[in-house]
């Protein structure tokens, strides 16, 4: 698999290799991209701190799917700031926060499955 990192390329076959680069990944903003050779499906996790949000996409424009958090107790108008990898700065709901050791957690198994994490809430866009 192919894993992006703020727009350097690696490639990637074990959850430990992906462990090892994503511990190095520059923080607390970070975009990261894994998908296979020829681009699809696709996973994009968004980083700030301990905070993630994942997108998955099936296919070139397909709309995709993103991570929401059922436990989100705290204001519905907080947003989260994260960096593109294009220097982008975006904000997107607090509420579709996750960790970002579940995010990680999501990575691993896209990289052995190729699937969305089955234990996280997707929204389909």
């Amino acid at each position: 698999m192919q894993l992006t990192i703020s727009h350097e390329i690696y490639k990637v076959s074990q959850p430990q290799e992906l462990k090892q680069l994503l511990s190095e990944a520059p923080c607390p903003l970070v975009e990261v991209l894994l998908n296979n050779k020829d681009g699809w499906p696709t996973i994009c996790a968004l980083i700030n701190a301990d905070s993630g949000w994942l997108i998955y996409l099936r296919s070139e424009g397909d709309s995709g799917f993103s991570t929401r958090n059922p436990e989100y107790r705290g204001s519905p108008t907080a947003v989260i700031e994260y960096l593109l990898a294009d220097g982008q700065r975006d904000e997107y709901p607090a509420s579709w926060d996750i960790s970002t050791a579940e995010a990680m957690r999501a990575l691993e198994y896209f990289l052995t499955e190729q699937k969305m994490a089955p234990w996280l809430e997707w929204h389909q866009a």
